[in-house]
């Protein structure tokens, strides 16, 4: 779906006072009429609508993180419709993914560039980082090796060809995985296994690549990814979480 014409930018321009809530009621109400479980024939449509919606809230989220209204933060503007009651994440799952769906909302896009993050994504994932030591033990470690070898090493692993297909199919799996946090059913999880499934332990090399390629030197970045898919297949397994 274009950007020009995403219903969810759409709606974000003339309503100027929109949030995450208000969009998240116009997703379902679409998802009425596009998701494959409630009838609908063409599952394409389905996932162009998550697209489009990924993109209106990261385009919320930017807005946000620019604006300061009567000295609050970017996560405190963060309001439910109930009251205006300000929603802050108060548990440690909900800090991690917090965090680590605006880290994804600020990635430029899926590919592996050699050069580093933006700003945003940096202190989005060091406040991941940061919350998941009181979260688990699985959680902490597999965010720290990723830290290590796709931001603190990224330069390096960006030359390897199949690390470069790994990590584009990780982001989508990610990604995805919040479309299961927000609305958790068979076809999202469906989705989301899809994408990790591809992401296979260290032995996994790519057959077509060249032997110096196949080394071990790319083997600490696809085991980083492999952790990282261990450990959002067994969050899916914990049950929905909001995230913003």
């Amino acid at each position: 779906m274009a950007r020009e014409d995403n219903p969810f930018l759409t709606y974000l321009n003339s309503h100027p006072g929109s949030d995450a809530v208000a969009l998240k009621q116009l997703f379902r109400m679409f998802a009425k009429r596009t998701h494959p479980d409630l009838g609908a024939e063409n599952e394409a449509d389905f996932v162009r609508l998550q697209d489009a919606y990924n993109e209106a809230v990261a385009e919320l989220i930017r807005r946000q993180e620019n604006t300061r209204v009567g000295g609050l933060s970017a996560i405190e503007q963060d309001r439910t419709r109930a009251g205006s009651e300000i929603w802050l994440p108060s548990t440690p799952r909900e800090r991690v993914l917090h965090f680590l769906y605006r880290y994804k909302a600020h990635l430029p896009s899926l590919n592996l560039e050699p050069g580093p993050v933006p700003p945003a994504c940096r202190r989005a994932f060091a406040n991941a980082l940061d919350a998941s030591t009181v979260y688990t033990e699985e959680c902490h470690y597999a965010l720290a090796q990723f830290h290590e070898q796709f931001h603190v090493n990224r330069r390096a692993v960006a030359r390897y060809p199949e690390v470069i297909t790994k990590y584009r199919l990780l982001v989508q799996g990610l990604a995805s995985y919040f479309d299961h946090c927000v609305m958790p059913n068979q076809f999202n999880r469906r989705l989301v296994s899809s994408y990790l499934s591809e992401i296979n332990p260290v032995t996994d090399f790519d057959p077509g690549a060249s032997p110096e390629v196949r080394s071990n030197r790319s083997a600490a970045a696809r085991s980083a990814m492999y952790r990282m898919r261990v450990w959002l297949e067994s969050e899916m397994d914990v049950g929905s979480c909001r995230i913003l």
